[in-house]
């Protein structure tokens, strides 16, 4: 039984090497392919002094290809510019990074490119079809403004958020995907209840979640459903704004594709499995959101690694 074993270990461990070697031929030939080329345009939302250290990290790495990050937010305009780029031009960013709806328009029009994730050696796990890669997941929580509303006063539940006393106190994304997401684990009819319950509260909307959290730090705002990302910002420049998962917590899944005539396709492809190969063994804390890793571990794992004492 011992030798069988390590049999089945030794030939486990001749796949992986064996795996990893011909992922590393086409990234060789991605690297010489993409360093002849411009700039790796990258549309995404996180602040730029957020993802110039991704970018500092690939550069260690990959010195001779460059990247030009472009900061869309709130989602919505992802969709929106590629379109209208799309039309006019006939290309648009080299990686596109977005939700689940606003990547999937960009695929229904015919404007992601597939790619052989394996070839690239990303996993089966990050990749839910040809088009798109799990990059991230941007967790949902209650933020409130500490020199308006106390830390014991501050919602621990949905139901808490909901109290008619945060009526004309309270903001939210333009988008209600949270009360989406809750449908999920509460069925659609509590789901939609708690949402006219929550639009009964007259909330004030704004079309970024990082504005959203600007406002609860500047005091317009008491109390309000955002990013813990976006709430990053604010809190590191000492801001009075704090946090709070919430249970359930609704999660939003970040997918990243490549685009249809992408200037400079080889270097998109290399980001990407660079990224996933990253999102394996780490994560970047300084994004606020917490990047995926192998097989999407654990809901409450996930949370608790990204919120850290704010669940207790």
């Amino acid at each position: 039984m011992l030798g069988m074993n390590l049999l089945r270990a030794a030939v486990l461990a001749a796949m992986l090497v064996f795996a990893a070697a011909a992922a590393a031929q086409p990234l060789a030939e991605l690297v010489r392919a993409a360093e002849k080329k411009g700039p790796v345009t990258w549309y995404e939302s996180s602040p730029s002094e957020q993802i110039d250290k991704v970018v500092a990290a690939f550069n260690r790495k990959y010195p001779t290809v460059k990247v030009k990050h472009t900061r869309l937010v709130g989602g919505n305009e992802l969709a929106v510019r590629c379109v209208q780029e799309m039309q006019a031009r006939g290309y648009t960013g080299d990686v596109l990074t977005g939700g689940a709806d606003h990547t999937t328009q960009l695929k229904d029009r015919g404007y992601l490119e597939p790619v052989n994730w394996a070839e690239l050696g990303v996993r089966k796990s990050f990749t839910p079809s040809p088009f798109v890669m799990a990059t991230a997941a941007s967790v949902y929580v209650v933020l409130w403004n500490t020199q308006k509303v106390s830390d014991s006063e501050a919602p621990r539940t949905w139901e808490d958020v909901l109290n008619p006393k945060w009526t004309n106190r309270t903001g939210s994304w333009v988008r209600a995907s949270a009360f989406a997401q809750l449908a999920a684990t509460q069925g659609p009819d509590s789901a939609r209840k708690q949402l006219e319950r929550f639009v009964a509260l007259k909330p004030m909307l704004f079309k970024s979640t990082f504005p959203l959290a600007q406002a609860v730090a500047a005091g317009e705002v008491d109390v309000a459903i955002g990013f813990h990302h976006a709430a990053l910002p604010p809190i590191l420049a000492g801001a009075p704004l704090r946090t709070r998962a919430l249970d359930v917590v609704p999660m939003h899944i970040i997918y990243s594709g490549i685009s249809k005539n992408a200037r400079n396709g080889e270097g998109a492809r290399l980001l990407l499995a660079w990224l996933a190969d990253r999102l394996l063994r780490e994560k970047f804390p300084q994004l606020g959101r917490i990047i995926i890793v192998a097989r999407l571990y654990g809901l409450q794992r996930l949370v608790q690694d990204l919120l850290g004492d704010v669940l207790q």
